[in-house]
């Protein structure tokens, strides 16, 4: 099982509120977030499979496009891996996997890029992919909130750069030996 901020393998309380406010207010009682990392997971074999079989001198651009975040490891195989360890956590259900930044990286990138795409579905197509949504459309922002740990992958270099030592120290620190946050 992979950890997330909430538990998304939670279906004993279905329609269970997201703390992120949906246009819909049905949203929340269809919305399957286990079922929506699995069928964005299902696709992204045959993208890095289509990036593979691509001249090695258009990979940069591939990764960029396709994976504008984790992408920048520039390592085909890497990907691979990260999508297998992810496929498998997701589908384990004997123990608990713990996630790192380029996991969820890698995982904002699929997601992001299938919300679009399904978002811009037909009613048909949206049907076939998450029929449980009855082809409402997919609030990204209110999933990344609800399931991600952090987010600290989209800072962009510069503004990471800029910040004070100070501040770094303050946001990168855990809690431990039941410490508070200064």
């Amino acid at each position: 099982m992979l950890v997330f901020k909430n538990n998304l393998y939670d279906t004993l309380s279905p329609g269970k509120p997201i703390p992120s406010p949906c246009p819909d207010p049905d949203y929340n009682s269809c919305f399957d977030p286990r079922h929506f990392i699995e069928v964005a997971l299902s696709q992204e074999e045959e993208i890095l499979s289509f990036i593979e079989h691509q001249p090695q001198t258009y990979r940069r651009e591939d990764f960029r496009q396709f994976y504008p975040n984790s992408g920048k490891i520039n390592s085909l195989h890497s990907l691979k891996e990260i999508l297998k360890i992810l496929k498998l956590g997701l589908n384990e259900k004997s123990c608990w996997h713990h996630m790192n930044t380029y996991h969820f990286c890698f995982l904002y990138d699929v997601l992001v890029r299938f919300s679009f795409n399904y978002n811009h579905d037909s009613l048909q197509e949206k049907l076939l992919h998450l029929p449980e949504l009855k082809g409402k459309s997919v609030y990204l922002g209110s999933f990344v909130t609800h399931y991600f740990f952090n987010r600290t992958f989209l800072v962009e270099p510069e503004h990471f750069n800029s910040l004070h030592p100070a501040c770094l120290a303050w946001s990168t620190a855990l809690p431990r030996h039941g410490k508070k946050w200064p």
